[in-house]
């Protein structure tokens, strides 16, 4: 199979490659659920649990009374476990220390929080942090604009999506110390 380097229409301006968009989006999807668990006071306990190799009972029950004083309620952390168990794909991306949750919930404010792009930052909010489909974000979207169609709403999603990743690209990039340039292929012609 051949996978594209970039997906979308030719001459586009603010389309991420293939792995530059796969890269983001784990990033972003690593912070919603480290913002998600608390603000990762009780998510660090529970990665710490998952790292240590060896798992015990009273392990597990001294993480969920600290979560549970943290303030996360039951149907919160069950919906959080409920996700991991539920996803395809079981990687160490779903999960990020406090350290890189700081990071990018840093890099996020610093380029989304502001009054040009604070609609951008709600939209990565409801996606990554409230875990949001595309379609019930649009769902949303055309009950505040009942003249707008369906179509519409989703079309615009995934533009504010797809604008919001490009825009947090090179800063996520700065932020991890990693070259942005990296996924670029060295036959791939520079665009016009």
């Amino acid at each position: 199979m051949i996978n594209p380097s970039e997906v979308g229409k030719s001459g586009e301006l603010v389309r991420l490659r293939t792995l530059e968009s796969i890269w983001v989006q784990g990033k972003l999807r690593m912070w919603g659920r480290w913002s998600y668990i608390g603000g990762g006071s009780g998510g660090n306990m529970f990665n710490q649990l998952l790292a240590s190799g060896k798992i015990t009972k009273s392990a597990i029950n001294d993480a969920l009374r600290r979560m549970k004083k943290s303030g996360i309620t039951k149907p919160e952390l069950e919906a959080y476990l409920r996700e991991i168990l539920d996803s395809k794909n079981k990687t160490g991306l779903a999960f990020c220390s406090d350290e890189e949750g700081l990071k990018i919930d840093g890099v996020i404010a610093s380029v989304l929080m502001n009054k040009e792009y604070r609609g951008l930052y709600s939209v990565i909010v409801d996606r990554h942090r409230l875990r949001k489909s595309k379609l019930q974000m649009a769902k949303e979207l055309n009950s505040k604009h009942p003249d707008w169609t369906l179509i519409t709403c989703r079309r615009r999603i995934d533009t504010w999506i797809s604008l919001a990743e490009s825009i947090l690209y090179a800063p996520l990039c700065d932020a991890f110390g990693t070259n942005g340039d990296r996924f670029k292929l060295q036959s791939e012609q520079e665009s016009a």
